[in-house]
């Protein structure tokens, strides 16, 4: 075949681009093994380029000659895309207004290739004003003169994403505008209106920026309009129609709001730390809920002094759960749009208290045994209520290992509120290395209600001072089983506590790209410290993770391409899933939030599905929880709890198993950073990311096993065998709903097994065709009835409601057999 692309920048073919797709056929091999491309940006755009065609390994990467001086220094690839095998390469950037180059070569093997091109022009000339820059945090947000452009022609734009700046510098993630009219006399200039209620952003008096950048189907971005915005004191007064006093029973207040009386106030007070449960139903029109606490005591409604809200649309049922301290607080009930009766209904559960205990020794070997003594939890609804003392041990790194837990409590004898209980826990099967720990409990009730958290630090060691022979064989070991000096140097530093963390793996890697390539004998060390016979321990993930690192490594690999296709991709999140969902471009958006909450592990509540469909999949991660009938009893998954790990840098390892029929598989890792695809993920109540987080690593795992675009895997929908697999690591057992017995569904629940069920037919009374759900709890009712409580991961009952429209639906068995024709899968 005749070369048709030039073999260096100098010579590359000159391509004219066109917002028509192009293709250009041509080969690589062992001696032309660089195909270079170059063509001229006169408008920031966005181009879509893929690589496909192949019989061996190509690559591609997308450059800009800075400096010009004719070749490719550090730093002046782009972008870039390196799949494995004959796999098809694509890269999908947004560039200014310039000039760049494509080269297309061979990574092993030869190849001929299809370059295809094509260019879409970004939205230009975002503008818009604020009605007003100085508004209170309960007044509405509007703008006006909003116009953008876009050489596509209007009909290409997607969004203007908006967001806020606090004066701290993090950003408030708020609604999008979306709906534009094309200027008459323009067809590529179109108009747009906001406006944005200030309510639910729950913003203190100070100075903010808001941002606007226009988006279009592709994902390319226009300029950035950012405009200064002061919110004021709202100065609106918590005068109380009702003071409260809670009880541990339901309490109902009806009421109405409208136009004419849009704020109803209620005050309550706590003398201990409590678990409160909030709903307002019977709604017609759409109202809307705070709890507020009056920070100042200036008997106003003062921005930032919104402890927690609700803010569902239309006449949705709004409802909050959550924990607060003793002290003095307000309910807000307010019209959001129209005149409405509601019911506000309240319940207090005191939460555990003055929990106390303390480390026997606090300096231990790593094979000894950790004990406490005096300790003590106390909680006001009696120690029945009491469920737990989670425990958890962090590290020196700042990551954490769910460890055993006390269930088992003895009353004072003198106290019916105070217990003592006893915890050892044996270190030997952990695989701790010396160093520096904290034991972290806090107590439980069976509500989830969550006591204060007390942290002891213990120190642990390892070989004595007389045990030279075990220090002298560490130290041979690093000088006889690796080649880079520095490498030995560093690395036996960094192993003298018995284990490898991941910051030290890190260190490591940074180490090999001491020389701008990664060298014979760096790549050769890296599996070394990787073989089963090493003198020093390294956790699961960060083992496995680190293969991924070393097996990816190879002589003369570039210190960019080593640090962003290898340590980026699977330490640092940097590689993130394909941004496309069914041929739409998906935008990420950095997050706020954190992990679980104030609740500090995950919650069934929290799985609320977006527009994804990935039912399967979040229903095996609701089948992980205990036993319960709504989201009040907040019971725990280990499994979740565990799955995650919070690396303390804004990113987070996620693991799944690669268990198929035939294979019983391993545990293998993502690491993903807060880069989410809003648009399409899973919601985030209450800024709890680990439902957001855990299924975009879903995705990146798909992409990474079968090369096929993430979201498009997992969205699409599923059978329930694999997703419960990937999530438990356990072998399945399927039913018809026709051989299922109630029996079996007691069995596997008593058991902590996860069941998940689904309809295939369309949409009955209760249950929404072709979706999946979680299996929640069994139980036989006073009437001697046979009861199955299953969740909709929609977070939502979705059909007849079955008490409070929290997703969890009361069935009969025979409702039960006859709703679910899919089938049941146990594991």
């Amino acid at each position: 075949m005749t070369d048709n692309a030039g073999n260096t920048l100098t010579t590359a073919r000159k391509l004219t681009l066109s917002s028509s797709l192009q293709t250009f056929t041509d080969r690589v091999d062992s001696t032309d093994p660089n195909d270079f491309y170059s063509f001229s940006l006169s408008a920031r755009s966005s181009l879509n380029i893929a690589v496909d065609g192949l019989s061996a390994n190509a690559d591609v990467q997308l450059i800009r000659d800075t400096n010009s001086n004719g070749l490719v220094d550090s730093g002046e690839v782009l972008n870039s895309s390196y799949k494995t095998g004959s796999s098809s390469e694509s890269v999908r950037p947004t560039l200014d207004t310039g000039n760049y180059f494509i080269r297309v070569y061979s990574n092993t093997g030869n190849t001929n290739y299809n370059l295809k091109i094509f260019e879409n022009f970004a939205p230009t000339s975002l503008e818009f004003k604020l009605n007003s820059t100085s508004l209170k945090a309960t007044d509405t947000l509007t703008i006006n003169s909003a116009w953008v452009s876009d050489i596509n022609g209007a009909k290409d734009l997607s969004k203007v994403d908006f967001r806020i700046q606090r004066a701290n510098g993090s950003w408030i993630d708020i609604a999008d505008a979306n709906t534009f009219t094309a200027d008459p006399n323009n067809a590529n200039k179109a108009s747009f209106s906001y406006s944005l209620s200030l309510n639910s952003v729950n913003l203190a008096a100070g100075t903010y920026t808001i941002q606007g950048i226009a988006y279009d189907k592709t994902g390319a971005a226009s300029n950035t309009v950012r405009l200064g915005l002061n919110i004021e004191n709202p100065g609106l007064a918590l005068t109380t129609d009702k003071k409260v006093a809670l009880s541990g029973s339901t309490q109902t207040f009806a009421d109405k709001v409208d136009s004419s009386n849009i704020n109803d106030f209620y005050s309550f007070s706590l003398n201990a730390r409590g678990n409160l449960n909030l709903a307002v139903d019977g709604l017609s029109a759409n109202a809307d809920v705070q709890i507020i606490r009056d920070a100042n005591s200036n008997g106003l409604f003062d921005g930032g002094e919104v402890i927690s809200g609700s803010y569902k649309t239309g006449s949705s049922s709004e409802s909050i759960r959550t924990t607060l301290d003793a002290g003095n607080y307000f309910v807000r009930v307010y019209s959001q749009s129209g005149n409405t009766n509601y019911n506000l209904k309240l319940y207090e559960n005191f939460a555990p208290t003055s929990l106390d205990f303390k480390l026997n020794d606090s300096s231990i070997n790593t094979t000894d045994t950790l004990s406490i003594n005096s300790a003590w939890v106390s909680d006001s609804n009696g120690v029945s209520d009491l469920s737990k003392v989670d425990f958890r041990i962090q590290k020196a790194d700042g990551t954490w290992l769910n460890v055993a837990d006390t269930t088992s409590f003895t009353a004072d004898s003198s106290n019916a509120n105070r217990a003592s209980f006893n915890y050892s826990l044996s270190l030997g099967s952990l695989n701790l290395g010396a160093g520096t720990y904290t034991l972290q409990g806090i107590a439980y009730d069976k509500t989830g209600a969550a006591s204060n958290t007390v942290k002891q630090t213990f120190t642990l060691t390892t070989a004595t001072t007389t045990d030279t022979n075990s220090v002298t064989n560490i130290q041979d070991w690093f000088s006889q089983n690796l080649l880079d000096s520095q490498l030995v140097t560093l690395t036996r530093k960094l192993a003298s506590d018995g284990s490898l963390s991941r910051q030290d793996m890190l260190d490591i890697f940074r180490n090999v790209q001491d020389n701008s390539a990664i060298d014979a004998n760096e790549v050769t060390d890296l599996k070394a410290l990787l073989s089963t016979s090493t003198p020093f321990t390294m956790q699961d993930p960060v083992k496995w993770l680190s293969k991924q690192v070393a097996n990816g490594a190879s002589t003369g690999m570039s210190a960019t391409n080593f640090e962003s296709d290898l340590v980026g991709r699977w330490f640092l999140g940097t590689v993130a899933p394909t941004p496309v969902f069914n041929s739409k471009t998906l935008t990420y958006t950095v997050v706020s939030g954190t992990l679980f909450g104030t609740a500090n592990e995950a919650r069934i509540g929290d799985i609320d599905q977006g527009q994804l469909g990935d039912c399967a999949f979040l229903a095996a991660l609701g089948a992980t929880f205990g036993r319960q009938f709504n989201d009040s009893g907040n019971t725990s998954s280990s499994i979740i709890n565990n799955m995650i790990t919070d690396n303390g840098d804004n990113t987070y390892t996620v693991r799944f198993y690669s268990r198929t029929t035939f294979d019983p598989g391993e545990a293998q890792y993502v690491t993903v950073d807060r880069r989410i695809a809003t648009g399409v993920a899973a919601k985030r109540n209450n800024n709890v990311l680990w439902v957001a987080l855990v299924e975009k690593a879903y995705a990146q795992w798909f992409e990474w096993k079968t090369g096929v675009t993430g979201y498009d895997a997992i969205g699409n929908g599923s059978n329930l065998v694999n997703p419960l697999r990937y999530v438990t690591g356990r072998e399945n057992t399927n039913y018809t709903n026709s051989k299922i017995t109630f029996s079996t569904l007691e069995t596997a629940l008593t058991n902590g097994q996860a069941v998940t069920a689904a309809r295939a037919s369309t949409t009955n009374q209760y249950i929404v065709g072709g979706h999946a759900y979680s299996i929640t709890n069994v139980y036989v009712n006073s009437s001697g009835e046979q009861r199955v409580v299953v969740r909709n991961p929609w977070g939502v009952d979705g059909k007849t409601l079955s008490g409070t429209n929290d997703g969890f639906i009361d069935l009969s068995f025979k409702q039960f057999t006859e709703s679910f024709d899919y089938g049941i899968c146990i594991a």
